[in-house]
């Protein structure tokens, strides 16, 4: 069922129907007046800050009988699960939380987190219109935690005036990993400070994620299917990272960014590195320092152009039945069709709805961000999703170390991997933790 710009009264009379009929039982009063106050952390800065902000600040002016006060939680996406995590343990927790999709397991198992799978049931929600991936990563063993925030794929941008300086053929859709490591080859001028392209090893997820397409197209994986096992240090595993490790010891054409991309970004948007391997959320920032960019897929092996997707979440808290209903009403809202083409037009992100793409503005989202459309159609590449346990984050904290330790020269790719899984097996072995 498609979204309708007259969902939000409908929502809001059911679910203040419900509201009165549970509290007044036999005939009692209903719940006291006045508006539900809840909060949102989104943990956003610069353009996507102030998108959220203006339609947190809209919702408001309606007539919902819910106010949203909506602050940054102090922290960056990065670094919300162990905020939330600490918040939890007290009774200073939002409402709702902006986190990685990849944390879902993590943050289902707190009794704190509020279940919307019987919410979600309603037709109004269109929780089918969500792209599969999504509602894969906000539901956990059947339970669903929150709403869909951003979709998104890696893919390959690249500096244009610096490719045609160096003489480097621009990619085309049938690029090999071959062909990246050698025009990031071309591209480095180590007198000047210029790079090819840039790898984070500043040990979080940010240094990770770019990685496993590398295993993946090469016919690894990151655990066994049962998760007891990790295998991210098999052939496929030692292939990946030996090409990073050959193009930053050998090579020298890898800047290695300890701000957990921060810098390079801004190297990138310079003139000072040619390849920067990220995503749809840069984009607003590479208009804005009118950088000549183009976007590519990422580079196939055997024609295998796989990708990594990062599906993320607006999870919602419980603090009592009609804050969570009030959260999942104003997600509703939020997460609709029209306010997230407005949104993808602030941002740059792609569309989270399979029906936004039939919206009059689609075109215009488009036409303002070239190369968004390879970036849609990498989505196809999004084949697997990081594993759905509550080790991941810890699994991550390894293979970043391990991931530094062989770009920085500092150990050999085999002793590297060999030692995150040594420490990831421990970790997996641990139960509940």
């Amino acid at each position: 069922m498609r979204w309708r710009t007259t969902r939000p009264a409908v929502l809001a009379a059911v679910i203040a129907l419900s509201l009165a009929v549970a509290a007044c039982g036999g005939g009692e009063e209903p719940p006291a007046s006045g508006p539900v106050e809840i909060t949102l952390w989104h943990g956003q800065a610069g353009v996507a800050a102030k998108s959220i902000e203006k339609l947190v600040a809209r919702f408001n002016k309606g007539d919902h009988g819910i106010k949203v006060r909506s602050e940054s939680g102090g922290v960056t996406p990065d670094g919300m699960l162990p905020k939330i995590t600490a918040a939890l343990t007290s009774d200073a927790y939002p409402d709702i939380a902006y986190l990685y999709g990849s944390w879902a397991p993590n943050v289902a198992r707190n009794p704190k987190t509020a279940d919307l799978t019987g919410f979600v049931k309603n037709p109004a929600v269109g929780w089918s219109d969500f792209w599969a991936s999504e509602r894969e990563a906000a539901t956990i063993e059947g339970k669903v935690i929150g709403f869909p925030a951003v979709v998104d794929n890696m893919v390959v941008l690249y500096n244009k005036r610096m490719f045609a300086q160096a003489g480097v053929k621009e990619p085309g859709p049938d690029w090999t990993w071959e062909d990246f490591r050698a025009a990031a080859k071309k591209t480095t001028d180590a007198k000047k400070g210029v790079f090819g392209t840039t790898w984070p090893i500043s040990g979080g997820e940010e240094a990770v994620w770019g990685l496993w397409p590398l295993v993946w197209q090469n016919g690894g994986d990151i655990l066994s299917p049962d998760h007891k096992k990790a295998v991210f240090n098999s052939a496929a595993g030692q292939k990946a990272l030996g090409l990073l490790r050959d193009m930053a010891v050998d090579d020298k054409s890898i800047y290695l960014d300890s701000t957990a991309a921060e810098k390079s970004q801004k190297l990138f948007e310079s003139d000072r590195i040619g390849m920067f391997l990220s995503g749809p959320w840069v984009l607003p920032d590479l208009q804005a320092a009118e950088l000549d960019y183009g976007v590519a897929q990422l580079p196939g092996t055997a024609g295998n152009h796989e990708t990594v997707s990062g599906p993320d979440n607006w999870v919602v808290f419980q603090h009592d039945e009609r804050r969570v209903k009030a959260a999942a009403e104003f997600l509703s809202w939020l997460t609709s069709a029209e306010r997230q083409l407005e949104w993808m037009i602030d941002t740059g992100s792609l569309p989270i709805r399979e029906s936004i793409s039939k919206l009059p503005g689609y075109k215009d989202y488009l036409k303002k961000y070239p190369g968004i459309e390879v970036i849609s159609a990498n989505l196809a590449n999004a084949k697997r999703v990081r594993p759905p346990t509550t080790k991941y984050p810890r699994v991550s904290s390894f293979v970043a170390e391990a991931i530094a330790q062989a770009l920085l020269g500092r150990s050999d790719v085999k002793t590297a991997l060999d030692e995150a899984v040594r420490k990831s097996e421990a970790a997996l072995a641990v139960p509940g933790s």
